[in-house]
């Protein structure tokens, strides 16, 4: 009796969450309102602090059918990269975060996007830290 209770509960806040979902980053971009910082430092090194941090950090299985995902491209002749975080989920993807790190003058900006989750904040105040040059996954 229990097992078919936690199953129907699975099912439901599947179906709840689905409205919710991100399946490309463009999605999430128009769904959640962007934070920006600026830098001094080069775009490529900022995102080489967030991309290298969040690969370490933030991939993995979590099931027999689903992984964390960080995706990540510099586009050094068009001076910008992106980096996205996303749950590959039985074939579908939830982007729950997104990085655009651009040139800007003399240094940098970085716009960030984050949804799907209740703890958007978290994911981007991570982001901004590994950009600041923390290399921890967890903040202190």
């Amino acid at each position: 009796m229990t097992h078919v209770h936690s199953r129907s509960t699975l099912m439901v806040i599947a179906v709840l969450s689905l409205p919710g979902c991100s399946t490309s980053p463009a999605d999430l971009e128009a769904k959640a309102a962007p934070t920006i910082r600026t830098y001094t430092e080069n775009y490529q090194e900022i995102f080489r602090r967030v991309s290298t941090t969040a690969k370490r950090c933030g991939t993995g299985s979590v099931g027999a059918m689903s992984s964390m995902v960080i995706d990540s491209q510099l586009y050094s002749e068009l001076g910008y990269g992106e980096a996205s975080y996303s749950l590959i989920n039985y074939g579908v993807r939830n982007y729950y975060w997104t990085a655009k790190i651009e040139k800007s003058g003399t240094g940098s900006k970085m716009t960030i996007s984050a949804g799907n989750v209740l703890n958007n904040t978290y994911m981007i105040n991570n982001v901004i830290r590994w950009a600041d040059g923390d290399t921890n996954c967890m903040p202190p």
